[in-house]
């Protein structure tokens, strides 16, 4: 992560208003942030030095409203903008995600599962997992075929297989007495 998206990241923490909804940001402002990263006409309008700053703004206000960004969000997207990082703006969501994780003591994972896992299933992985590693854990989850059922988490430097591949093979091994011990 760079460091001017840290910047920008704990200066939105340090001016948002308070009790304001961050994750409902993250999920409008991501919409925004992907629809200029995957769409080459607005990204090469919005980036455009010859097209002047308040058409861009404007264009901006547009597409903020279309998706629910509240007037905070949109300023702040006005100031990606003006100070040319607005092409950055993914990178500065993930930087905002991970300093706001910092701040709650919520640890980022990620989770390797057979198949598509809904909130339940997730909620279910992340309290086991904070059981273990003594805080709040957040996760992204994967699909991995090769995972047969169960699932492989990796949080900071700790891997939890509960995987019925290893599972298997754990099995295979006390049965024919080859254990690893």
């Amino acid at each position: 992560m760079s460091v001017f998206a840290r910047s920008y990241a704990r200066a939105f923490l340090e001016t948002a208003p308070a009790g304001y909804d961050l994750p409902r940001f993250l999920e409008s402002a991501g919409t925004l942030a992907g629809a200029v990263t995957e769409n080459a006409t607005l990204r090469a309008f919005l980036s455009a030095p010859a097209v002047p700053n308040p058409a861009k703004v404007e264009t901006l206000a547009a597409l903020s409203r279309r998706i629910g960004l509240d007037e905070f969000g949109q300023r702040f997207f006005e100031v990606l903008l003006r100070h040319h990082r607005l092409l950055e703006a993914g990178e500065v969501l993930r930087s905002l995600r991970e300093e706001d994780h910092r701040r709650l003591g919520i640890v980022e994972g990620r989770v390797r599962v057979a198949a598509p896992i809904g909130d339940a299933e997730r909620s279910a992985i992340e309290e086991a997992l904070a059981a273990r590693v003594g805080g709040r854990v957040s996760l992204k989850a994967e699909v991995d075929p090769g995972i047969l059922g169960g699932f492989v988490a990796r949080v900071g430097s700790n891997v939890f297989d509960a995987s019925a591949a290893t599972a298997i093979r754990r099995f295979r091994e006390v049965a024919t007495g080859r254990t690893g011990a």
